[in-house]
């Protein structure tokens, strides 16, 4: 009988969350957690978008998947599943380095991560427990919950481009004068 198959599945059908590779089964999994520096809660909707675009884009990289995941305003949860040959270490600092540099290209130095991360190996008997707990993180936390963007255009910096900032553009005595050519 071939590896692949399992007693009551269907020939051709893999039991659900089992990786195969070339003679060799694996299911690991791990919860990951880092934080912003000194925790101050700087990730915003917008930010949060990013940091997520770039958690993807990380684990497209380097064959992590993301099993499920939580971006509150200071700290970053995530359930990954991973090849043992993976290492996780570049898994981090692709998604921390590249989603610094996503959410900063709106507001710079708005997001700025703390030093390493923690990262805790689960059993597959505990996914559904950690499932859980990542997914409630917005319960446990709404303090946490990442406030709305508040710069609605692409490459507003703060206090540039609100209105009541710089009350005194606004004033035409203020504009510059027309000079003749």
């Amino acid at each position: 009988m071939p590896s692949w198959v399992y007693p009551g599945l269907a020939p051709g059908v893999r039991k659900p969350g089992l990786h195969l590779s070339a003679h060799r089964a694996f299911q690991t999994y791990a919860h990951i957690t880092w934080h912003t520096w000194r925790r101050v809660g700087c990730i915003d909707a917008r930010a949060a978008r990013e940091v997520r675009i770039a958690v993807a884009s990380a684990a497209n990289r380097t064959g992590v998947q993301v099993v499920k995941g939580e971006v509150l305003a200071n700290h970053i949860h995530l359930l990954v599943s991973f090849r043992p040959d993976t290492r996780i270490s570049d898994f981090m600092r692709l998604a921390k380095s590249v989603s610094a540099t996503r959410a900063n290209r709106f507001v710079v130095g708005a997001v700025r991560w703390a030093r390493g991360y923690y990262v805790a190996t689960i059993h597959k008997s505990d996914l559904p427990r950690v499932i859980r707990y990542i997914a409630q993180q917005f319960q446990r936390h709404p303090d946490l919950i990442p406030r709305p963007s508040r710069f609605s255009d692409p490459g507003r910096k703060p206090g540039v481009n609100e209105q009541g900032i710089w009350g005194d553009l606004a004033n035409p005595s203020h504009q510059p004068l027309n000079r003749p050519r």
